[in-house]
Order: structure tokens, then sequence, then C-alpha cells
């Protein structure tokens, strides 16, 4: 079997560390055929949510979602390992830009939101849940458009859940992830779930801040502030009826049955809301 070691000498003309974390390590390279690329190694071979992870972005082939162009096994210190090659997006993580202190005008916020909305839609229609949606995972290319990442922790809707079904809590993001979400209770978990965590983000990147972790002192209080508070209306200049506030309290709705059904509903919402917003 090669070597980590082999296939970067061989095939890439530099490549070097991005990122570690608990199930995989990231790497930056230049390919020799693909171009710019980011390498994926997992740490475990046969670990159910690595191999679903690798499934779903695979058999996706969605344009907000870089391209896989190469996966096998490789050997990485001495064990063998899962790799992935895959397109690297030029653009910025959504979290530096805000952390810049930019903030989303109106019709900033509007564009991120639909292209958002149309992620969400494409992947409801082949029953994925993304579930860990948040600024860490979206890149905002340099000429605007956006790309969702990590799959780690997405659900294939009808596929055996990879969570004990009697867990305390699910998989998730304090301050991002839906109540039903981090409360486990599965069957009320669909796209509606990731509905909520873009809302979320689009507040955020109107406000600056995360309505939910704002002043808390631990992931717990962002927890209970997730099922108990609303989010402050904002006034965004251009909403002339505040109905993209409305439609953003509606997606961060803290039942699942009061938010959208669908991507697609959030979408009409939007389009019937466009009509009173003034661009300046």
């Amino acid at each position: 079997m090669k070597k980590f070691q082999e296939m970067c000498q061989e095939e890439f003309e530099k490549i070097e560390l991005m990122a570690r974390g608990g199930q995989k390590i990231v790497f930056d390279g230049v390919h020799n055929s693909y171009g710019e690329t980011v390498i994926k190694l997992y740490f475990q071979l046969n670990d159910p949510r690595s191999l679903r992870e690798i499934q779903i972005e695979r058999d996706l082939n969605l344009s907000m979602v870089p391209k896989i162009y190469e996966t096998g096994t490789i050997e990485y210190e001495g064990t063998e390992t899962l790799y992935i090659i895959e397109q690297k997006v030029k653009g910025t993580e959504l979290r530096k830009v805000l952390e810049s202190g930019k903030r989303f005008s109106l019709e900033e916020a509007v564009t991120f939101l639909e292209q958002g909305l149309e992620f969400i839609a494409c992947i409801e229609n082949k029953g994925i849940v993304h579930r860990d949606i948040k600024p860490e995972n979206i890149i905002r290319a340099d000429d605007g458009r956006i790309f969702f990442l990590d799959f780690g922790i997405a659900r294939i809707l009808g596929a055996d859940s990879l969570t004990r079904t009697g867990a305390m809590m699910g998989p998730h993001t304090p301050g991002y992830a839906a109540p039903e979400q981090f409360n486990n209770l599965k069957k009320e978990i669909d796209s509606r779930a990731d509905i909520f965590s873009l809302g979320v983000v689009t507040y955020e990147c109107i406000t600056g801040k995360n309505p939910f972790r704002e002043g808390s002192i631990n992931a717990l209080e962002v927890l209970q502030k997730t099922e108990t508070i609303t989010p402050v209306q904002y006034s965004i200049k251009g909403d002339t009826q505040s109905q993209f506030m409305a439609l953003l309290g509606a997606m961060m709705g803290k039942y699942p049955s009061r938010r959208p059904r669908t991507a697609k509903q959030a979408i009409d919402w939007l389009k019937v809301a466009k009509k009173t917003f003034v661009y300046e």
C-alpha cells in the first residue's frame, strides 16, 4: 500500500497542514492534475460516520459542495487510513468574514439566504440532513457563491441511525442546532433542522451576533437559550415591512411545526417578501 508521504512526493507540488480534528486531519495541497485541493485523512478506517460522509459527498454532485476527485486508502503514520482529495474553493471561511467585522446588507443577506435554501432544497430531495450548518462549514467564494462543507454528522433519512436511540443528546454544534436535533428527537429531525441553522447563520451575518451564544457562559446555557428565547428583531435597511426578519424568525422557530415545512416553501416565502425590499 502506498504511503501518504510517497503520494505527496509523487503527485503534489506542495502540501501543508490545515487542521487536525477529532475524526480527521486536513491538508492543503497543489496536485499535479487537479490543481488546488484539500486532502482529508480519516483516523479510523471503518468509522461509520467517516464512511457516510465520504458516501454523501461523493454522491451529491452539487455545485455548492466541493467536488471529490479521488478517494481510497493509504498508509499514514503506520496505519491504513481513508483519504479524500477534493476541490479547494477559492474564498474565505464565513467565520473569518464575520470576525473581520463584515456585516451583510439586505441584498447580500438575501443572496446568501437564497443560495443556502437552494442547497437545503437539493439535499432535502435526496433525503439528507446536513445537521451542521454554521459559519465554520461555509466558504464564501471570491465571486460571491457559497459552498457547504463537512458532512461529518449528516443524516440520511431512512438509513440506519448512527446515534444511539437512548442517547441524551444528538450530534450538534451549540448555538446553531435546532432543539429537536440536540435533544435527539429522531422522528422530528428533517430538513427543518437545517432551515433553523441557516436562519441563525443569516441572522449572525446581519447582526454580527449569534442570538443564543451571545452572553452565554457555557454550552448548556446556549442550549437553554435556544429552547427558550426569541431572537431580538433587528431592523435592516431596506426591509421596509420587516418581512425579511419575519422569515428569519419563522426559520428559527423553536418547534419544527412553526418553521417552513420545506426549503422550497421558504424560498417561496422569500420571493413574496422580496417584493417589499428596497435595495440601495
